[in-house]
């Protein structure tokens, strides 16, 4: 009981703060905070007879900061996690002899014997004026290839400098120098090059396991990012993300809405083009370590067409990924950007990757409920092509249903979400076990209560 102390204390500041959102007239504090709880369960079982999994993972976060002083303000997080109920993450699968996956992902996948652990996730200095924005320190991001990642308990962050600016009301722009990463499922800050390799690291080109954990030689990262909304109806964003010694990824996207004349339904597009090159030595001059090969050229392209409205979402998507050599990009940073994108896979490593999705999502605003589904089908190379498929994944067919709820007139400061996964494998012919465990041919549940409250 003593290792769950400070999250039971968490729980109680929450308790004990409720009261006071009723004293109105109370002057505001210096400081403001939120606190903030979130409970995960999670399983995965499998068609045949491999390891199934599961885990109960609890945070609580407390989130500082003051008041501007001329522009300035600080600002920190502070968050715990615990291992409240699980099977046992550390025991290999019998047939496979591979480790757990998904569930370990709930806590810290370098020390996965912790059950207990705390981290400083925010740490910043801020400047804000009308058209001016300055970050420095520890900090959350949001960027097509660096960004919190979809669920577990507590998102990446990143150490550096961000710098936004607001041309005007169509133009704003964003930059970044990282130079630390504390990715999420890990309790720890590490440097650029040090983040590569900490989720697994797959197969090289020459059909060994991966080098380039703790052998990856990058000092930063810089993220230039332009925002363009010349109408209300149109979005463009191109994104450059350099990552030193390693790649250069250029993003750009467009997004455009098709009001239609008597109709509540707006037509929605949207198209992505995607081009990455390596850059020095791909991170490490022995081409048995490096994590890129610096010749590759990867260009990938995605598209959406759809509908929506107040009450509903409808989209299909594509993907291509072609070019020559895996399109790269360390999953310890975020997911992938790309339409085709649904939460728990990702089609980072691969090349010669044809990906088609559809999400449909109903919303029901006033009992503050949605529903949403999205079925794919991702076609990627043989498992057994090392060279243009890096986790040897097989083609595969996803579908996940799910649901967000936040109480109306009950819990405020409450949601609840619940994710229903399967995958199933399309490979033809012979499948290996390896194929299989961790990544196709399984039924994964996902049920989250988050609870916030802000306090001043």
């Amino acid at each position: 009981m003593k290792k769950l102390s400070l999250l039971l204390f968490f729980n109680f500041l929450l308790l004990t703060q409720l009261p006071a959102q009723e004293e109105s007239s109370r002057p505001a504090s210096p400081i403001q905070g939120t606190l903030g709880l979130r409970n995960y369960w999670m399983s995965t079982s499998y068609w045949e007879d491999f390891k199934g999994d599961f885990a109960l993972g609890q945070s609580a976060f407390i989130r500082l900061n003051t008041q501007s002083y001329k522009g300035f303000s600080l600002a920190t997080r502070y968050t715990v996690f615990a291992n409240l109920w699980s099977s046992d993450l550390l025991d290999r699968d019998p047939i496979t002899g591979n480790f757990n996956r998904y569930e370990v992902g709930l806590f810290d996948v370098v020390n996965p014997e912790k059950t207990f652990f705390g981290k400083l996730e925010e740490l910043q200095l801020r400047y804000d004026s009308k058209k001016f924005q300055a970050i420095l320190g520890r900090m959350d991001i949001n960027t097509p290839f660096i960004n919190p990642q979809d669920g577990r308990l507590s998102p990446t962050f990143i150490q550096g400098l961000q710098l936004n600016y607001q041309l005007d009301s169509k133009n704003k722009f964003y930059a970044y120098y990282i130079h630390r990463f504390s990715p999420r499922s890990t309790s720890q800050w590490f440097g650029v090059g040090e983040s590569f390799g900490l989720y697994p690291v797959g197969q090289s080109e020459f059909g060994k396991p991966s080098g380039y954990r703790g052998n990856t030689q990058s000092e930063f990262v810089t993220i230039l990012d332009w925002r363009h909304q010349p109408t209300k109806d149109v979005a463009i964003e191109v994104n450059n993300t350099f990552v030193d010694n390693v790649s250069n990824t250029l993003f750009s996207q467009v997004m455009k809405d098709w009001r239609l004349e008597g109709s509540k339904n707006i037509l929605v597009s949207g198209l992505q083009v995607i081009v990455q090159n390596g850059v020095g030595n791909g991170g490490n001059a022995d081409t048995l370590k490096r994590f890129k090969n610096p010749d590759d050229l990867n260009i990938v392209l995605s598209a959406r067409l759809g509908v929506k409205n107040p009450q509903m979402q409808f989209f299909a998507s594509y993907t291509r990924i072609d070019g020559r050599g895996r399109f790269l990009s360390p999953r310890e940073w975020g997911k992938d950007p790309f339409f085709t994108f649904i939460p728990r896979e990702r089609n980072e490593g691969f090349n010669q990757v044809n990906a088609m999705t559809l999400f449909y999502q109903r919303n029901f605003n006033e009992q503050g409920l949605q529903v949403y589904s999205f079925a794919g089908l991702h076609f990627l190379p043989d498992p057994s092509n090392i060279s243009i498929n890096k986790f040897a994944f097989p083609s595969y067919a996803q579908w996940n249903i799910g649901s967000r709820y936040t109480p109306q007139n009950w819990g405020n400061g409450l949601n609840f979400h619940l994710i229903l996964m399967s995958k199933i494998n399309l490979l033809q012919g012979e499948v290996r076990p390896q194929w299989i465990y961790n990544k196709v041919n399984l039924f994964h549940v996902n049920f989250i209560t988050n609870y916030t409250l802000p306090w001043s």
